[in-house]
């Protein structure tokens, strides 16, 4: 692998004391992890989530090793220092993630079994503001330097060498972006300058602005500003694309892209599949190891249900119009299906759905860009 020096640029860091963490009702289930804190359900706004420093200054690593666990594999190096302060806020604008960080210097990975277990299908931009880093792609390897933006494809291999920065985030799904005629696969791991160029400066200053007035971004607010974050980043990566578009895509993506628009299909099935991608039942088993792909479609169908029971929070929820809408054939199926999962009833998840009794010990983030 060869090498890129990464940077990123954030908010000020006076932001970092705001209130704690809140999470809106449908930004995802999951009960908070050591290091996160707490979601609140506020009255209006979106969802925020904060990395919340353990008390224990020796939990302080593991803590932040488990919150960026579901983007990189984090470890220390000798020049870590985890006295200064770290910091990390991300904010669920409905159909993007942005956010900012305060990191200390560390090594993180995204090797091809984590892509393959994971199978997200999703674009991180990470604009620096201070420090360097170096970024290892199967293609390049190279310094890239502060007031640049690095490009990640979630999908393909990257290990950084960071020292401490501070960065803004953004977490785009793919399938936006191509929607806008953007095809970032060819970008991974290249920098590209946000402060030199004025559209990358706007591009940025537009962010970290939403970043910077997410506490007070209402959700209309904040659908709208997801919709200009998704056509003001396709727009300027699309001008500087380069070779074609992957055109083999990662088969675990290709299937969950198929699954999430089949959840409603009664006959969704393993042969369906196979059929309509050309693949064998062989490889999907294969590569849906060890619970199986059977497992994997009604786990997404109950947590997309379990979404559309939040959502449906100001009426009573419809259970049976819902069961129906996530692919079940019967509602009494549905109700034994989601109890075996969540623990409780279809009708109850409004009142069980809380910051600390979430469905699963999953962690929020991960929850959060799964959704997307």
């Amino acid at each position: 692998m060869r090498h890129h020096r990464a940077a990123a640029i954030a908010a000020p860091a006076e932001h970092r004391q705001a209130p704690a963490a809140s999470i809106a009702p449908d930004a995802g289930a999951g009960a908070s992890r050591p290091g996160e804190a707490a979601p609140e359900a506020p009255a209006a706004g979106i969802a925020c989530l904060r990395f919340e420093p353990p008390e224990d200054p020796d939990a302080l690593g593991r803590a932040w090793q488990a919150h960026l666990a579901p983007v990189f594999s984090v470890s220390f190096g000798p020049e870590t220092d985890l006295s200064v302060p770290i910091a990390m806020r991300s904010y669920h604008l409905g159909e993007l993630l942005v956010g900012d960080v305060i990191a200390p210097a560390h090594i993180l990975e995204r090797s091809p079994e984590m892509i393959r277990q994971q199978g997200l299908d999703h674009i991180l931009l990470q604009f620096y503001r201070r420090g360097r880093s170096v970024v290892e792609t199967d293609r390049a390897a190279e310094p890239v330097s502060e007031v640049q933006c690095i490009v990640f494809d979630l999908a393909q291999p990257v290990r950084i060498v960071a020292d401490a920065v501070d960065a803004t985030n953004v977490v785009i799904p793919r399938a936006l972006l191509e929607k806008q005629g953007c095809h970032p696969d060819a970008l991974h791991g290249r920098p590209l300058d946000h402060d030199g160029d004025p559209f990358g400066r706007l591009v940025h200053s537009f962010v970290a602005n939403v970043v910077a007035c997410g506490d007070r971004l209402d959700q209309r607010e904040a659908l709208a500003s997801a919709s200009a974050i998704i056509q003001l980043c396709a727009t300027w990566l699309r001008g500087r694309e380069t070779g074609s578009p992957v055109q083999h895509q990662d088969v675990r993506i290709r299937v969950r892209r198929f699954i999430e628009a089949e959840l409603g299909n009664p006959k969704l099935s393993p042969a369906l599949i196979a059929a309509r991608l050309g693949l064998s039942r062989s490889t999907l088993y294969r590569v849906f190891a060890p619970n199986g792909i059977v497992t994997y479609i009604r786990d997404r169908r109950l947590m997309h249900a379990m979404r559309m029971l939040i959502r449906d929070e100001a009426q009573p929820a419809r259970v049976a119009r819902i069961a129906y809408a996530v692919g079940f054939t019967d509602e009494r199926t549905f109700r034994r299906a989601f109890k075996r999962r969540f623990g409780f009833v279809p009708s109850d998840a409004v009142q069980r759905f809380g910051p600390n009794r979430g469905p699963e010990p999953l962690s929020i983030l991960q929850t959060w860009i799964e959704s997307l």
